[in-house]
């Protein structure tokens, strides 16, 4: 079931997990990331510096266990099974590993002057699939995110799903969630078994072109808002960005996102950008993110969007 809005929102979730999100992969982490935590507090930084300059509410997705100053030896501890599978648990055991604790990080978006969400995104960043984790691992998941959450005065009602890997909407419906990051919505013709992986790739590297799909919410069966991504950030490969770069016409990605934002205020639809903070490498991947704000600003002052986090828009959307 479709809801109708009074006006256009902006949605803007951020993957936020550090060394989590690459749990598995000991050498994309190490090449990814700074060996004390540094370089990644000061993206975060830098990120909600332009969210408040243009009164942008950011979805911040964190992995639960980033709420620890350190190991807390806990008594349920889901690392435990990491041991002699992954080296990461020796990262993580035992220690206070700057880019796996991250209680720091976490204080200063709750004191942003503007107000700005904190989602789930997993305790451990391991996918919600039926495949890779049960239900009693993901009732242990949700539980223990909770928990955390509730100690510092938050309330997760939002959850992002790592590595966009849907499951268990059943079980975070009965947790109290509201609403989730569904997967990016995608023209009929997208989902057909040959010509759906053509196009679904050739969107990918034509997103220069393409404009974002903007959308209205949907309650899923579980009971959830469904608020799917409209487009990733950094979707397209890097290097393809880089080359259109250094050829002058680097803001034809930009210009696209753009043109989504407008047709979601015009249409009084959302659209909904996501992205990760480790993912900003450069200036100009800052100065994308202050002329998106600048046009969900520019938008806001004519009454025609509202930027919001996904469970504020979740609520407004919901039977009462």
């Amino acid at each position: 079931m479709k809801q109708s809005l009074e006006s256009g929102y902006f949605l803007f979730s951020l993957d936020t997990e550090f060394a989590w999100g690459h749990y598995d992969y000991d050498d994309i982490r190490a090449r990814l990331f700074s060996s004390d935590g540094s370089r990644e507090r000061r993206k975060v930084a830098r990120i909600i510096e332009i969210l408040n300059e243009f009164e942008i509410v950011g979805t911040w997705a964190i992995v639960g266990h980033l709420w620890f100053e350190r190991c807390a030896d806990c008594e349920i501890c889901p690392i435990r099974a990491w041991e002699g599978r992954y080296a990461s648990a020796q990262q993580i055991i035992g220690t206070n590993h700057p880019l796996w604790y991250a209680r720091d990080m976490i204080e200063g978006l709750l004191t942003s002057p503007k107000p700005q969400e904190i989602a789930f995104h997993g305790y451990t960043h391991t996918p919600y699939s039926e495949q890779t984790m049960s239900r009693e691992e993901a009732r242990i998941e949700i539980s223990e995110g909770q928990r955390l959450a509730k100690l510092n005065g938050v309330n997760m009602t939002a959850m992002v799903f790592p590595r966009n890997r849907i499951g268990h909407l059943d079980l975070l419906h009965e947790a109290g969630f509201t609403c989730f990051r569904g997967a990016e919505v995608w023209p009929p013709a997208y989902y057909k078994p040959i010509l759906g992986n053509f196009l679904r790739h050739f969107n990918h590297y034509v997103s220069v072109l393409s404009t974002p799909q903007v959308f209205l919410p949907r309650i899923d069966d579980s009971g959830l808002v469904d608020l799917p991504a409209s487009r990733w950030l950094f979707g397209l490969n890097r290097r393809i960005d880089n080359a259109l770069d250094n050829l002058g016409i680097g803001n034809l990605r930009v210009d696209s996102m753009i043109r989504g934002i407008r047709r979601a205020a015009e249409e009084k639809k959302i659209i909904h950008l996501w992205a990760h903070p480790y993912e900003f490498e450069t200036d100009r991947d800052f100065d994308m993110l202050r002329r998106l704000s600048e046009v969900v600003a520019e938008e806001a002052q004519r009454n025609r969007m509202r930027s919001v986090g996904m469970s504020e828009l979740a609520d407004l959307v919901s039977p009462a």
